[in-house]
């Protein structure tokens, strides 16, 4: 009897400890090993794959959280440093306090964003934390590339995909258009950016549109809106650089595109679609004819918490990998990107700023036109976050 229940907690001790040590080599490979590293040795799930590049993953070893709202900025001093022309109105919006300049040959439109507090609207909003500004020519904006080129960052919606006028990647970045180079446009869309009161910010994506290239998917759009519409003769006064930034807090890029939370209830005023900040400017022949700069976050007067360790990219990997092995993957489902942001939580009536790790996984699929019956492939992009402190999943998409 006695040998049996020496066995039997023998037996028990060696399920233990075996139980345990594989605990300890995946918590080991994922502390230990660099990504490379763990990319080449890793086990993966049928049908996925990961492409990113590890030397293009960027980690720290610890970040703190933030308690922050909207920046507010000062409309006076907003107006003073943009606008190139007397202001000849002042009206009050629900998005915050517009000015008006020129005439109605060339008008100049700003808008300082205060979400609706001037108005006495205390309800959530994403029309805060920034400001609008256009320059319109006989009620027109004077440089509208909306036809040619889609106005997002990130990876291709199925809109850009499926209509080849909007690609982006046809388009050059950092190349120098013959109006002016490069260096000197981005120069001067940061300077008018840190005039107007908006912090630290890094260049995020941007594109050169060059009149080949316009020309080339003006004519690819006119042929799929199958209906009449006003030609545009571009010429090589409509070449431009757009430009898209993104906020940066402590060196860390705060998120700018678009993710859903998987935490139970919706905690935000658009849902479950958690906010982000959004700054992009065009610049043109005419000098900055275009900014949008809306959702940006008052570092200054947030609430710091602790420094706090973070995983690294290897873990929140791993975390992707063992939800995945659960899943039937179409075949070429691919990670292909990994980067290090602050995402916004809303709060009460603040925002809390986390670090997390933000894995992009492609998926592909086909879309039916409903008319022809003609099926094209694309690929839907999920946005996959993972808490950079507890290790937890944020998002609720797989």
């Amino acid at each position: 009897m006695r040998v049996a229940i020496l066995l039997l907690c023998t037996i028990s001790l060696i399920s233990f400890t075996s139980a345990c040590t594989g605990t300890q080599t995946e918590n080991h490979i994922a502390h230990s090993t660099d990504l490379a590293s763990f990319l080449q040795t890793v086990e993966l799930p049928k049908n996925l794959s990961i492409s990113l590049d590890p030397a293009e993953v960027k980690s720290v070893s610890s970040a703190k959280t933030y308690t922050v709202n909207y920046l507010r900025l000062e409309p006076e001093t907003v107006a003073q440093k943009l606008l190139n022309r007397t202001i000849v109105e002042r009206r009050i919006l629900a998005q915050g306090l517009q000015f008006q300049t020129g005439d109605e040959a060339l008008t100049e439109y700003l808008t300082v964003l205060d979400g609706g507090k001037r108005i006495g609207d205390e309800r959530e909003s994403d029309s805060d934390g920034g400001f609008y500004y256009g320059m319109f020519s006989n009620g027109k904006l004077v440089a509208n590339y909306s036809p040619v080129i889609a106005n997002i960052v990130g990876p291709p919606d199925i809109n850009e995909q499926l209509h080849r006028s909007l690609l982006r990647s046809d388009y050059a970045s950092r190349a120098d258009l013959s109006f002016q180079s490069f260096e000197q446009a981005l120069a001067t869309v940061q300077h008018h950016l840190m005039a107007a009161g908006i912090p630290a910010i890094e260049l995020s994506e941007t594109y050169s549109l060059d009149l080949n290239t316009i020309q080339a998917h003006y004519a690819l759009y006119m042929k799929d809106i199958h209906d009449q519409k006003e030609h545009i003769d571009w010429t090589k006064n409509d070449e431009a650089y757009v430009f898209h930034f993104r906020q940066i807090i402590d060196q860390i890029p705060v998120i700018d595109i678009s993710w859903e939370w998987g935490k139970g209830a919706a905690t935000s005023a658009i849902g479950s679609w958690m906010p982000y900040p959004t700054i992009n400017a065009t610049y043109t022949t005419q000098g900055v004819t275009d900014i949008h700069a809306r959702g940006i976050y008052d570092k200054n007067g947030a609430v710091a918490g602790e420094e706090q360790p973070l995983i690294s990219a290897a873990q929140a990997i791993q975390h992707l990998i063992k939800e995945y092995e659960g899943l039937i993957l179409s075949e070429g489902t691919d990670v292909i990107s990994a980067e290090l942001c602050y995402v916004s939580i809303p709060q009460n009536k603040s925002y809390q700023l986390i670090p997390a790790w933000v894995l992009i996984v492609a998926k592909p699929e086909i879309w039916t036109q409903a008319e022809s019956n003609i099926q094209t492939p694309y690929y839907d992009y999920s946005i996959y976050v993972v808490n950079a402190v507890t290790g937890e999943k944020m998002s609720g998409m797989r």
